[in-house]
């Protein structure tokens, strides 16, 4: 038997010792690797784990108009949320109900009302977890009859909390422009994508803390405190638009209108300060409700105002007649022979109504829309300074406007244009534009001659009151001369007095303006067969205009000239406008006098004013108008949220409905006034 010796005990030490260190510093090579290289690996694992992150909206800052009233605001509402592992009546040690079946009893209960497959909301239910958000925001209705099934069911797991939800006060008026903003708080349309970073109050993350065993621990660290929530909105600046929300609503109102009598696919119109650039009212068909805006589609979120290109048609003929006034190629009295028709290479050009009116002024050729005068024009103009001019008057080129979606529209290549292609842009063919566009160019003629940048952001104000942005008018470049602009206001205002513009007269005023009628474009090129776009443009008063505006129909059924069915909408919404901002007619011929108007308002004073009632019913009580004018027949609608439609000017006389009628918000009411 072999004896161990001193010399064998000593390696068997040694060996002993090595594997102790080995495991030692395999410990140590562990713990590194653990702590350090994968420590921020496993923290996240541990924090995933262990807690639950949650972001809680907050306050975005309001938008009004001119005037501060409000159209965007923030307002308090309910979102609710469920802790599944606590949907059981063990967890509130209730005994007497821990047989039912909570989560399925909630799943049916509350289906209905948050809009939710039971069977979905059942899988919520049981998939585990401790936070888990089913609707965000609700509307005051649902919340409230959530709140009445979970008191009366006493169901477990199901909470609220208070956060901030995006309201639009008028619902669909202006919402183009407002735009909306999606689930996660973030703005993607209009002024609420265009100020997003302005407008956008900063987000709270929070983290519930759970054990072991997932129960929550140290309660709930999310806040919900509505006086806290409205102290943060107050903190946050405010947007003011140039809108006026009174002009807004009459030109909403319009828009409606025409689309019924009309049956056009789609339609925008603007109103514009023609001296500041000021977009004083925008409005775009079809439209949506922003408070609800996945509920439409997503073309109505478009504003054709912007967005929409289309050949202007004869809207662009002042514009080619201010061309050739600067390049004194014509003056107002230039004779042109008008035969009808006129050929330019392989291609006949006729007149409207295919008549010719033999030898004629230029202004003539303005005010009845003569097609071969302006190819004349055209021809004599040429390629390169027809498109040098154009892109003067801000065509092919974006406005500026801070909305989004903006587009530049299409000018020819100067070097690609063949003569049929010079004679088609003189009568507004053969390029694209958008509304803005040619609203902007047309107020260059109203103001004299300068080409401004419009602009819809009036001012935003931080929550001291100072400013931080303001709109101003900035003139891009002055385009033509004062007198080129007087002489073809001059020759604008016969188009409405004595011309193809008739119908967009209103008594008492001096208009200008210019119809449009255009071939609608086809998606795979050339023109899409008996689709039109009907426009008009002008402003008022015409000597010294206070408004311009644009009304654009896309493809209306029936009747599709510009004078026919948009000079209309032109009159009747500045009609509106005029008396309810007190702008006094030019001429008083054929109206009331001072003193019969007088006289009526000094009747009215002596007895009690009509006022308009809102019922218990939700309906509104019509008064009688006889006798007072139109102004305060307009406030009083306005304050019913009804339409008014006039007929004549002066005092009222008779109404439809009639006085005592119980109408629903939004109704037309028709007045006759002498």
């Amino acid at each position: 038997m072999k004896r161990f010796t001193l010399n064998d005990g000593r390696i068997r030490f040694g060996w002993v010792c090595f594997l102790l260190l080995a495991v030692f510093l395999g410990v140590i090579i562990r713990l590194g690797w653990l702590q350090i290289v994968r420590a921020g690996e496993l923290r996240k694992q541990s924090e995933n784990q262990l807690t639950a992150d949650l972001t809680q909206k907050h306050p975005r800052g309001s938008i009004v108009d001119r005037d501060g009233e409000e159209l965007a605001v923030s307002i308090m509402t309910g979102s609710l949320y469920v802790d599944p592992e606590g949907m059981s009546d063990d967890s509130v040690g209730n005994k007497a109900q821990s047989q039912r079946n909570v989560r399925r009893l909630a799943a049916d209960l509350l289906a209905p009302v948050l809009h939710v497959d039971k069977e979905r909301l059942y899988g919520i239910f049981t998939g585990g977890g401790r936070f888990v958000w089913l609707k965000r925001t609700m509307d005051p209705k649902d919340e409230e009859q959530v709140r009445k099934i979970i008191k009366e069911n006493k169901l477990p797991g199901l909470h609220f909390l208070e956060e901030s939800k995006r309201y639009y006060t008028k619902k669909r008026t202006a919402a183009q422009i407002l735009g909306f903003i999606g689930t996660d708080d973030v703005g993607l349309s209009g002024i609420e994508y265009q100020l997003n970073d302005v407008l956008k109050g900063k987000d709270t993350k929070y983290s519930l803390m759970v054990d072991a065993a997932g129960q929550q621990i140290l309660g709930s660290l999310l806040s919900d405190d509505p006086q806290d929530m409205q102290k943060q909105q107050e903190q946050l600046p405010t947007v003011y638009l140039t809108l006026d929300s009174k002009m807004q609503y009459v030109l909403e109102d319009a828009m409606d209108d025409a689309i019924a009598r009309t049956q056009a696919k789609g339609a925008a119109a603007i109103i514009m300060d023609p001296y500041t650039g000021e977009i004083l009212g925008m409005a775009s068909r079809p439209t949506f409700d922003p408070n609800s805006f996945y509920k439409y589609s997503q073309e109505s979120w478009n504003n054709k105002a912007v967005s929409m290109i289309y050949e202007p048609g004869s809207v662009f003929k002042p514009l080619v007649g201010c061309m050739g006034l600067t390049e004194g190629i014509i003056s107002p009295d230039t004779i042109f022979n008008d035969n009808g028709s006129i050929r330019i290479a392989d291609r006949v050009i006729h007149n409207w109504d295919g008549e010719g009116l033999g030898y004629v002024p230029f202004s003539t050729i303005i005010k009845f829309s003569i097609n071969t005068g302006m190819v004349q024009l055209g021809m004599s103009l040429g390629a390169d300074r027809l498109i040098s001019y154009a892109k003067k008057f801000g065509f092919g080129s974006p406005t500026g406007i801070e909305l989004p979606g903006e587009e530049c529209g299409i000018l020819y290549d100067p070097k690609m244009m063949y003569e049929p292609d010079v004679a088609t842009m003189a009568i507004g063919q053969g390029i694209a534009v958008t509304p803005i566009q040619v609203l902007r160019a047309i107020c260059a003629i109203a103001n004299g001659g300068e080409l401004l940048q419009p602009y819809i952001i009036k001012k935003i104000v931080a929550p001291d009151g100072s400013i931080i942005r303001e709109g101003k008018k900035q003139v891009v470049r002055n385009v033509i001369t004062p007198e080129v602009a007087s002489q073809m206001r001059a020759m604008m205002e016969k188009v409405v007095s004595e011309g193809g513009g008739k119908t967009a007269a209103i008594k008492g005023y001096r208009i200008a303006g210019k119809t449009g009628t255009a071939e609608k474009l086809a998606e795979g090129g050339g023109y899409a067969a008996g689709q039109y776009i009907a426009s008009f443009v002008g402003f008022v008063p015409a000597d010294k205009p206070k408004y311009a505006m644009l009304v654009m129909l896309d493809r209306p059924q029936g009747a599709f000239y510009g004078s026919q069915v948009s000079a209309p909408i032109f009159r009747d919404t500045l009609q509106q406008i005029l008396v309810a901002k007190g702008i006094q007619p030019t001429n008083r011929e054929g109206l009331p006098s001072f003193e019969m108007m007088n006289d009526a308002k000094a009747k009215n004073k002596a007895k009690q004013m009509p006022q308009v009632l809102l019922l218990p019913n939700g309906k509104i009580k019509l008064p009688d108008f006889k006798g007072i004018d139109m102004r305060y027949t307009a406030e009083l609608l306005q304050q019913g949220h009804l339409r008014l439609k006039p007929y004549g000017s002066g005092i009222a006389y008779q109404q439809r409905p009639a006085p005592g009628a119980e109408v629903a918000e939004g109704t037309t009411v028709e007045v006759w006034f002498k």
